[in-house]
């Protein structure tokens, strides 16, 4: 185990809970472009596939988590069974900072 496998681990981590965000604020987006149309026609053909945009997105979150927690487990692994003289090193701390900012 290398500060490099801990740099490749915090990085996964870190992108996909932007990932995580990503999808998050699409959602919150797209239902506020849903509700703005149903308040205009609530009979608008586009509203149908501006809902079926909207599951697209929902149906990321389960594939995302996942990933998320698996990122997180691995990392985790590697941060508890670290070799004392990486403990002390810039990359395990970050690693430390992007579990505690991924709970």
């Amino acid at each position: 185990m290398s500060t490099r496998d801990f740099t490749i681990k915090t990085n996964v981590l870190k992108r996909v809970t932007k990932e995580v965000d990503f999808y998050t604020k699409e959602k919150e987006k797209q239902q506020a472009r849903i509700d703005v149309m149903v308040a205009k026609d609530p009979e608008d053909y586009e509203i149908k596939k501006q809902r079926e945009v909207l599951e697209e997105t929902l149906d990321m979150f389960p594939d995302v988590e996942r990933r998320r927690k698996a990122a997180r487990q691995d990392l985790a692994n590697l941060v508890t069974n670290a070799n004392p003289d990486i403990k002390g090193s810039k990359e395990y701390e970050e690693a430390v900072q992007a579990l505690e900012a991924s709970e």
